[in-house]
């Protein structure tokens, strides 16, 4: 999926945003003659999914003429990412097929009840008026060991859906990601086990995204122990161990960073590739093979998975000092 930060703007404040170096912190929004640039770039792959990210997505002033060029294209499918607060004044376009809307829910205690029961509405308005429920999901990030995620819950069994995304939240300013990423998924395990076992108990396939849990954290022993979970845990990536790869994030300058945890690592422009193909791969050489020689932890020196390529041990994001030493000691040596 390639993403397009239509917006660096956002209706939300939320403490764990991954986004920090970019939300609210500037006013860029992708104009409309980008988009259509970002559109013709991606177009020699019409199967390649559409990512329209923020900030929030939903507060682009142009949105609607977003939405409407996109249902015009020949792409098969673009995602909305969005808190769901402003779903109501886009329901007309987002009703075609061919959008998916996922919605992070934010619990009442952090964004206001009236922003809540707004979102809920949007919802209920999709998925049982506009016969929407394939093409609605919901997510959560998980950023604290004490919080509560019983909201969700009550969500995800009143509209009946069957899978939920969910992100451990990698410490979002760079002073917090210098910490062992073991050590971090330990603290953050309970909440973790307690959220999987929460979900499963009523039919709710987890599927992480971004921050990946190691290889190491759900292993053979809680493979038996979920027998019974098994035609959920079927539609879940728990117990494939899914590997960081270049997400492609495309700014609202053309700049294009591997990640938003990387983003002020490296960027490069998109117009100076001829695919997302060209890109991911020059990102795999620039980044990613730098990346696999920092172990995030001593245990990861003899891990088979981690050697095999089958681990990456949550996100870059963790390295990032010492991949920002490394590139810089390269590039020194040998120039870009």
């Amino acid at each position: 999926m390639a993403n397009l930060m239509i917006t660096k703007q956002c209706n939300l404040h939320c403490s764990y945003c991954f986004a920090n170096e970019f939300v609210n912190k500037q006013k860029d929004i992708m104009s409309f003659e980008n988009f259509m640039k970002c559109m013709k770039f991606l177009s020699y792959n019409p199967k390649e999914r559409i990512g329209l990210i923020g900030g929030e997505p939903t507060t682009h002033p142009e949105l609607d003429k977003i939405l409407a060029a996109i249902i015009d294209s020949p792409f098969r499918s673009a995602c909305l990412f969005t808190n769901g607060i402003l779903l109501d004044q886009f329901i007309n376009e987002l009703r075609n097929a061919r959008f998916q809307i996922l919605i992070n829910l934010n619990s009442p205690e952090n964004i206001g009840r009236d922003a809540f029961d707004r979102i809920i509405d949007n919802m209920d308005e999709m998925v049982n008026h506009q016969y929407m429920r394939e093409q609605v999901g919901v997510g959560i990030n998980l950023y604290d060991t004490q919080m509560d995620y019983e909201y969700l819950l009550e969500v995800l069994e009143r509209f009946r859906f069957t899978k939920v995304r969910v992100s451990v939240a990698v410490p979002n300013m760079e002073e917090g990601r210098k910490i062992d990423p073991l050590d971090y998924f330990h603290r953050m395990e309970g909440l973790v086990r307690r959220f999987v076992d929460n979900v499963v108990k009523i039919n709710v396939a987890p599927n992480f995204d971004c921050n990946y849990l190691p290889a190491c954290m759900f292993g053979e022993e809680d493979k038996n122990n979920y027998q019974k979970y098994k035609k959920v845990l079927n539609r879940s990536n728990l117990f494939t161990n899914p590997i960081c790869t270049p997400s492609i994030d495309i700014l609202p300058d053309l700049q294009v960073v591997r990640c938003f945890g990387l983003s002020d690592l490296y960027k490069v422009n998109l117009l100076n590739f001829r695919n997302t193909d060209e890109i991911r791969r020059h990102f795999m050489m620039e980044i990613d093979a730098l990346a696999y020689h920092v172990l995030p932890n001593k245990k990861c020196d003899g891990c088979k998975e981690y050697q095999a390529g089958l681990c990456s041990c949550g996100c870059y994001a963790y390295r990032l000092a010492e991949l920002r030493e490394l590139r810089g000691y390269i590039v020194g040596k040998h120039g870009e």
